[in-house]
């Protein structure tokens, strides 16, 4: 057991001690304090952490795997903007573009070019002249840069603020501009191309001959130049390249959905003398005079004007050009008149045109039939069916033949003429002597018309003997001729000059004479040498 003494003095050793060894180092007390304070401070600490540990062990490792993955992606999209970035061609002004549209507004049409270049157009550029927009969402849209700043990039159909080196590029490139019709000058126009002065000759001002020349002032138009000379003190340029070009495309897009048989509207815009052009939608197809109407018809003006609105039907494509008709539209008369007439009927008929094979008469409106040449007239050669009948002449003929396979329709003028021969001892007789006109003049004679539809030959072994010089410039003359025969059975007439010698005529009736002799004898002289055949 220990005392209260011994309790007393046990500090004080230890407090000596402390004393002794200030100096030196920490009393054992301090140690022991500290020892104890150290082991109570790191305990709960240590404890703490293992916690944390124990409670997050996972997830700064899944914090760690985001970090590393996000800065990967980020140096990924770093690289590919500045990929991007490089493979963006800086554009300038008067470059070409061409990309997707993503946007139509009100006003805009917005176009990709790949990447992020992203432009605009202004949308009446892109609106033809009836208020259509040409192009939809999805389509290419292609335009020339009008302006480029950092937060912008505009294009247009052509160039609208240019310089002269801008100008000769335009030229060079073949790029339209844009300029504004000045004023008049000998020849054309003065166009300002952003204070620059070009020449417009007046047929390049339009596609069309221009009646109104003064309707283009103050107006502004896209041209294409087509002569670039003295640095750019002499500059021609032309509308009219722009519109060809524009119609071309604007063509070959028609040419892909049009057909034939397709029937179409359209407006005339030019007559000639064998058709009318007809504009179809931006390209213009020929509608050819026979293609008008079922009936003939001397001039196109007889039925449409210019600016007329017409239908018409597609029946031919070949290439570019568009054959139109309006006649494929309407009735075919011939069908009905072809049930209505007969052959044998005889009907009252214009001539609307002669060819050297007949006569085209129009029996009704749109129907037509032919007179041959052989049917013109009874007993007589024509060369050419003017010698008969005149285009414009109303002439009664008679129907031969009617084919319905061909709808065609044959037709006569003889068949209602008397015929000649049965009344030519009315006319003429064997041995008279008539005034003839020379119809025609061949190596065996000559053709003589003695009389309306009665021609005789007058042979070439007469004319020699009558020493008479007969060729082809002798047509049309009247000459005098005796009738030696007339042969009706066979519709032949004999003629000889009616001043044939005497001794010709003395020979030919002493020969007459012989042979009637000849023929009257029964027995052979024994003189004659063919007496023992």
């Amino acid at each position: 057991m220990v005392t209260n003494e011994e309790k007393v003095i046990e500090p004080e050793k230890v407090k000596n001690t402390s004393e002794e060894k200030i100096d030196l180092q920490p009393t054992q007390t301090e140690e022991t304090t500290t020892e104890i304070i150290e082991e109570t401070t790191e305990e709960p600490q240590t404890i703490t952490e293992e916690k944390i540990e124990t409670e997050a062990t996972e997830e700064p490792k899944e914090v760690a795997e985001v970090d590393e993955n996000e800065e990967s992606a980020g140096e990924n999209f770093e690289q590919m903007l500045e990929d991007t970035l490089v493979n963006i061609k800086q554009l300038e002004i008067g470059d070409k573009v061409s990309g997707e549209i993503i946007n139509i507004t009100d006003s805009y049409i917005f176009v990709s070019l790949g990447g992020k270049r992203d432009v605009y157009a202004d949308k009446q550029d892109y609106i033809d002249d009836s208020g259509k927009l040409l192009v939809k969402k999805g389509d290419t849209l292609e335009g020339y840069v009008v302006k480029d700043t950092d937060t912008e990039t505009l294009i247009a159909k052509s160039l609208v603020s240019v310089n002269l080196n801008i100008l000769h590029d335009a030229f060079d490139e073949k790029i339209p501009v844009n300029g504004k019709v000045q004023s008049m000058t000998k020849g054309g126009y003065i166009i300002d191309i952003s204070g620059i002065k070009a020449f417009c000759p007046i047929s390049h001002i339009d596609d069309k001959i221009v009646i109104e020349p003064k309707k283009f002032m103050n107006e502004s138009y896209d041209f294409r130049i087509i002569d670039f000379k003295d640095k750019g003190r002499n500059i021609v340029v032309s509308r009219k390249k722009v519109l060809d070009a524009k119609k071309k495309k604007l063509r070959k897009e028609i040419l892909k959905q049009l057909e034939v048989d397709t029937v179409v509207d359209g407006v005339v815009t030019r007559l000639t003398n064998f058709g009318a052009f007809i504009d179809i939608g931006g390209v213009d197809g020929l509608l050819h005079i026979s293609q008008f109407s079922w009936g003939h018809i001397d001039s196109p003006s007889e039925i449409l004007n210019i600016g007329d609105t017409i239908k018409a039907k597609v029946i031919k494509i070949k290439g570019e050009k568009i054959s139109l008709s309006m006649k494929a539209l309407q009735e075919n008369p011939v069908d009905a008149a072809l049930q209505e007439l007969n052959e044998g009927d005889i009907l009252t008929c214009k001539v609307v045109r002669n060819l050297s094979f007949g006569s085209f008469v129009e029996i009704k409106p749109g129907v037509e039939g032919l007179i041959p040449i052989s049917e013109l007239s009874r007993g007589r050669r024509i060369n050419n069916p003017s010698e008969v009948v005149k285009e414009g002449d109303i002439v009664e003929a008679q129907i031969l033949k009617i084919n319905l396979e061909n709808k065609k329709v044959s037709l006569s003028l003889k068949a209602l003429q008397p015929d000649p021969w049965d009344v030519i001892n009315e006319t003429i007789n064997e041995s008279d002597i008539v005034t003839g006109v020379i119809e025609n003049v061949v190596n065996f004679g000559a053709f003589i018309k003695v009389s309306d539809g009665l021609t005789g030959l007058l042979p070439a072994s007469k004319i020699k003997i009558a020493k008479i010089e007969l060729d082809s410039k002798n047509v049309g003359e009247e000459i005098k001729v005796r009738v030696v025969k007339i042969d009706k059975e066979a519709r032949r007439i004999s003629l000889e000059p009616s001043d044939m010698p005497e001794s010709f005529e003395e020979d030919r009736n002493s020969w007459r004479k012989y042979k009637k002799e000849k023929k009257q004898e029964t027995h052979v002289d024994e003189d004659n040498p063919f007496a023992n055949l």
